[in-house]
């Protein structure tokens, strides 16, 4: 098996070697006793790639921080294309695995089948990781991600059945491509990132066991089976700034109990987007927009909604206070706050970001003379993380 996949990776490194005249390829034998393959990708500074496991697929893998090579230490920061990968059988490792904190990529189908158990941590350090970097990795039992990384590309984490307790998307993630998550085993809260527009479809599809799902302000659409067979939660609150959710998003939701929905205007849906939800449960729901829920289609078949005021509802209990005045208003959106060193954020109905600055005690005097008329998200976030959310409405 070494000679097979050491003569594969010396093909491999000889292609590259002659496309780029510097490049230099070496092997050593980590801590844990695994011989790797590296590939200098930087001589100023000193930088390589890991390419290659080459051997011993047993125990738990630690892959360095750095490398000595000919009297020069190299940085370890990136693991390259395939390099765990055991082609069409699981690699049989059967301890944990540490990543440094240099290494910034995890190429394409780095650990595809590996065995590795225990929890699996991005450290921070990390910025990209290509698709399918850990699919079928079906023994790691939890995961921290990266707060360096803006997307998560499809299938990454595909297969994850092992995953378990809560997965919180960090809030540098934008975007998040779709199957990224296809049946992972988490059975704690889904927590999303703040940064996100859009909820791609089969996002968390067969994620069964999520007992919670947390859709910040600012989501606009959700895609066609995002959260199909999320069966479990028993609450759901949607975002003021949501306008479209796709078929069967929210299917076999049989265990819901309560409903909220912050947006003004009903989110337009499919007629299989709750598909076996009770239509009797609760349905919380802006003041003054009954009617048109009632009369919104598909929205029409739920019984029982109840009118909520939103205005200056605290949602993380350290009591900030605000209000906006005058409302409804015209050019000008007076934002009153009590809290210190607080910050507001002002949203149209599409979840786009308005206007956005720090907000000391007092009043903040917004002009919105070139909004055009509707309704408009404002929030003000405390020292402490508390948010105050509410509407204004522009003649």
């Amino acid at each position: 098996m070494k000679a097979t996949k050491f003569y594969t990776l010396l093909a491999l490194l000889l292609m590259v070697m002659a496309g780029t005249a510097k490049a230099q390829v070496f092997e050593a034998v980590c801590e844990t006793g695994q011989t790797l393959g590296y590939t200098i990708t930087s001589q100023n500074p000193p930088e390589v790639e890991l390419v290659a496991c080459l051997d011993h697929f047993t125990g738990g893998c630690v892959i360095p921080a750095s490398v000595p090579f000919n009297g020069t230490e190299y940085s370890v920061v990136s693991i390259g294309e395939g390099a765990f990968d055991g082609g069409d059988c699981i690699i049989n490792f059967t301890g944990t695995l540490t990543i440094p904190n240099t290494v910034r990529s995890i190429g394409y189908a780095a650990f595809v089948h590996c065995s590795f158990i225990g929890p699996l941590v991005i450290p921070n350090s990390v910025e990209t990781i290509e698709r399918q970097a850990f699919w079928g990795c079906q023994r790691f039992t939890s995961l921290t991600l990266s707060e360096s990384l803006t997307e998560i590309n499809s299938e990454t984490f595909c297969m994850g059945y092992g995953f378990r307790g809560d997965l919180t998307i960090p809030e540098s993630v934008e975007y998040i491509d779709n199957d990224a998550f296809y049946q992972c085993g988490f059975d704690g809260t889904l927590t999303l990132s703040p940064k996100m527009i859009y909820i791609e479809t089969g996002l968390f599809t067969e994620c069964n066991y999520f007992t919670g799902l947390v859709i910040p302000e600012g989501i606009t659409g959700i895609g066609g089976d995002a959260f199909d067979f999320l069966s479990f939660p028993t609450e759901l609150t949607l975002p003021s700034t949501l306008q479209d959710i796709e078929d069967y998003a929210f299917c076999h939701m049989i265990h819901l109990e309560q409903m909220t929905i912050k947006s003004y205007n009903p989110p337009y849906m499919d007629e299989n987007t709750f598909m076996q939800t009770n239509r009797d449960i609760p349905i919380y729901i802006p003041l003054g927009t009954i009617d048109d829920y009632r009369n919104a289609e598909y929205w029409s078949e739920f019984t029982n909604f109840i009118e909520v005021d939103f205005e200056g509802v605290d949602e993380n209990g350290d009591d900030p206070k605000a209000e906006a005045y005058p409302n409804p208003g015209f050019n000008l959106l007076n934002i009153k706050n009590s809290t210190p060193n607080a910050q507001v954020e002002v949203y149209d109905m599409a979840g786009r970001l308005m206007h956005c600055q720090a907000i000391a005690e007092g009043t903040a005097t917004i002009d919105a003379m070139l909004w055009p008329s509707g309704v408009y998200a404002w929030c003000v976030f405390s020292e402490k993380g508390g948010k105050i959310v509410g509407k204004w409405v522009k003649k």
